[in-house]
């Protein structure tokens, strides 16, 4: 069998390039193994020589071929590895020790963040109750509403940014509107509990009435 030598060239290939440099070398093993079935035939023919040593001879002939194909494909995978951006070859570059890490970062949740959390709304951001009617301002003067007990100066300042002003608001409350207010200010059942809307009623139907 002549020996072949090996592509030498150790530019870097395109894509395209090794794609067709894998072709052809497809394309020189066929036609090598074609050759060297041919010339076994011929030489079965003309030779005496026993049929063991025939196969042997024939089999390795085959086997360099097959082998040196391997190799040219090897080394245009090499060639096209390195027209690679260098960015590309750090995986392959890093320990161990730091691809672990890096995968392990990439797996935990963000911070804060856990994946029933993100798939569930949270309950506090969940609607309760029924908002009440606000007003944009007050209908004349607001009403003091810290005359209301358990209304301090700091929840009357988030009323009236709410669009509360009046005692005959939170005294036409429902239900469910003073737990949306509840929610609202976060005050945990204070509406119900110290009677807002009790209070309300009575300082509405007369104004002078301090329940202090």
């Amino acid at each position: 069998m002549t020996k072949r030598s090996l592509p030498q060239d150790s530019t870097p290939l395109s894509a395209w390039g090794y794609w067709q440099a894998s072709i052809q070398t497809w394309a020189d093993f066929s036609q090598r193994t074609g050759e060297i079935v041919m010339g076994h035939v011929g030489a079965t023919k003309t030779a005496s020589r026993s049929k063991e040593s025939d196969a042997d001879n024939f089999a390795s002939e085959l086997l360099r071929t097959f082998s040196d194909m391997n190799l040219r494909h090897w080394q245009n995978t090499a060639r096209l590895l390195e027209g690679y951006p260098s960015w590309m070859d750090l995986p392959r570059s890093m320990t161990g020790a730091a691809l672990v890490d890096w995968f392990d970062k990439l797996q935990r949740p963000i911070s804060g963040v856990t994946p029933e959390s993100a798939i569930k709304p949270s309950r506090e951001k969940e609607d309760v109750g029924q908002r009440p009617a606000t007003l944009i301002s007050p209908l004349g003067s607001a009403d003091d509403l810290t005359r209301i007990k358990g209304i301090g100066p700091k929840l009357s300042k988030r009323l009236n940014e709410l669009g509360i002003f009046h005692f005959k608001q939170i005294a036409d409350w429902s239900s469910q509107e003073a737990d949306w207010v509840d929610d609202y200010l976060a005050s945990r059942g204070r509406v119900a509990r110290e009677a807002w809307i009790t209070q309300a009623r009575k300082l509405s139907a007369n104004g002078s009435t301090t329940l202090h």
